[in-house]
């Protein structure tokens, strides 16, 4: 990734005063150990009703690359995620489609597909699953304290987009119609 790139996260939250400080400063972590390039998060607030808008001020004041838009009232992920796309200043916008902790394994693998300039967007999109029986019996006849442990999965999705701003500036465009999109699914288990 050339080092003049500069990332922007977008994290869309409502009522999440509990976990939005660990939630933006985890991303801000795994920015400074994945990439070198300047990185921006931008928090949209959609209409909270607890502590949350008063935390991301706080977040915005001790740092310097948190920027915070609000809703006055709920509109949605899907708006909130539009909101922070268009508040962005990165080249390269990652989006958090739901109103969940960034899954930062899909964060550093669509920080890799960037590097192939081709890629105008990508999605990431993760469900928490149990681990599979044969594989749990694999850990254990290695030796490993599997069944003590593995989490039990909540099932609970995580989603991230990347878009790559100049590519889309061009498919809004009128010679946009001339470009072919196409699309992969690939499927990975990871542990933490």
């Amino acid at each position: 990734m050339p080092t003049n790139t500069k990332l922007s996260v977008v994290l869309p939250v409502r009522d999440r005063q509990y976990e939005i400080t660990d939630r933006v400063e985890s991303v801000l972590d795994a920015l400074t150990t994945m990439t070198q390039v300047f990185a921006e998060v931008v928090v949209v607030d959609d209409g909270s009703r607890d502590e949350t808008p008063e935390i991301l001020d706080e977040l915005q004041s001790r740092y310097p690359q948190v920027r915070v838009a609000r809703h006055s009232r709920p509109r949605g992920m899907e708006a909130a995620g539009q909101t922070g796309l268009e508040r962005a200043t990165g080249d390269l916008v990652f989006i958090q489609e739901s109103n969940t902790a960034v899954r930062l394994e899909d964060l550093r693998r669509l920080l890799e597909m960037s590097n192939d300039d081709s890629i105008v967007a990508a999605r990431a999109e993760s469900t928490e699953r149990s681990l599979s029986a044969p594989l749990m019996r694999r850990l254990k006849a290695w030796g490993t304290k599997a069944e003590l442990q593995a989490k039990s999965a909540t099932g609970a999705k995580s989603s991230l987009q990347m878009i790559r701003r100049p590519h889309l500036q061009r498919l809004c465009s009128p010679a946009g119609k001339d470009y072919q999109l196409h699309g992969e699914t690939y499927h990975a288990t990871t542990t933490s």
